[in-house]
């Protein structure tokens, strides 16, 4: 008999979608699997639609759960689904996106293939509704730098030993922006025990509004801020030896942040303006910035808030 995969999914109002994300489990080539639905103190019909489902497909090889967590956010959620795994691999996917039918078999050959290995990363298309947006960009290394500046570990495109996950603390509960590249650079931070699943993609990820990663308010925009000063306490509390270059390269992410915001937001919103300033301020004056950083930052502002891709591989170069 196959070993046994873990799925946890977190669901917040999200009845409609649902539905298609759980058939493109069922529609799995691997067995056996464990899905562990998690609703989170859903509005809408969403705990009736998940009870509905474990009662449909449930069956000897595939065994449905389906937890409550009032606590709200997503990262609660995943953590109560995470306590309640039993298998020795896991992955974590969202409630409104597909996975292609060979991802969990593909997975599950790497962790044979490779007994040693921590996690499996692979790639992830993306797609508005109506139509393909192409593959996410993928680097294919182990080096957290790479991940600091593009995110390559995410919610949808990693499987990895259950017992890391739970090493490294989970999921952060503390806030809820940036949380999968979070999570991601505390596992590179603990492992260099990595190989990749270069092509054909595993899933397709769904982008629309109501997702935390597209919100351009305040309060989002806070949200990003906080992601990053916890990411910087994790490196600190890490024994990495390059740790320092880590930090600074979340500082060069600070600066892009406030980029971001002048590219985003109207000129005639104050409170955001301001609140651009105040972090770009913040990342030329941190204790950590070199003086070639403070040449450095002023330049990426100009180019990124106007649009400017790229700054990254520079970053990359200048920060050491």
């Amino acid at each position: 008999m196959s070993e046994l995969m873990s799925i946890v999914i977190p669901v917040y109002n999200r009845a409609k979608e649902l539905p298609r994300t759980v058939a493109s489990i069922v529609a799995q080539d691997y067995r056996p699997l464990h899905l562990i639905l998690v609703d989170n103190n859903s509005s809408d019909n969403s705990l009736a639609v998940c009870h509905e489902l474990q009662q449909r497909y449930r069956d000897e090889q595939l065994c449905i759960d389906v937890l409550q967590q009032p606590k709200p956010g997503a990262s609660a959620a995943r953590n109560m689904g995470l306590a309640h795994v039993n298998s020795r691999y896991m992955m974590f996917f969202d409630s409104d996106d597909e996975l292609h039918p060979d991802a969990v078999s593909r997975y599950m050959h790497a962790f044979a293939a490779h007994p040693d290995v921590d996690i499996v990363g692979s790639t992830i298309e993306f797609h508005d509704g109506s139509r393909s947006l192409g593959v996410a960009k993928a680097v294919f290394t182990t080096e957290p730098e790479a991940h600091i500046i593009h995110g390559i570990l995410s919610t949808q495109r990693m499987a990895a030993r259950t017992q890391l996950f739970r090493e490294v603390g989970g999921w952060q509960e503390e806030y809820n922006g940036w949380l999968d590249w979070n999570l991601g650079l505390r596992l590179m931070l603990r492992t260099r025990k990595i190989v990749w699943l270069k092509t054909p993609p595993v899933a397709t990820v769904y982008l629309h509004p109501n997702s935390i990663t597209g919100r351009n308010d305040l309060k989002g925009y806070r949200q990003f801020y906080q992601a990053l000063q916890y990411t910087r306490r994790d490196i600190a509390a890490s024994d990495h030896p390059r740790k320092l270059r880590l930090e600074r390269l979340v500082i060069y992410r600070q600066a892009l942040l406030a980029a971001r915001i002048v590219r985003e937001s109207k000129k005639d919103d104050v409170a955001l303006r301001d609140f651009s300033r105040l972090i770009f301020d913040e990342a030329m004056n941190d204790s950590l910035t070199t003086a070639s950083m403070r040449l450095f930052f002023p330049l990426c502002l100009q180019y990124a808030s106007r649009g400017g891709r790229g700054s990254g591989t520079i970053a990359q170069w200048i920060i050491r």
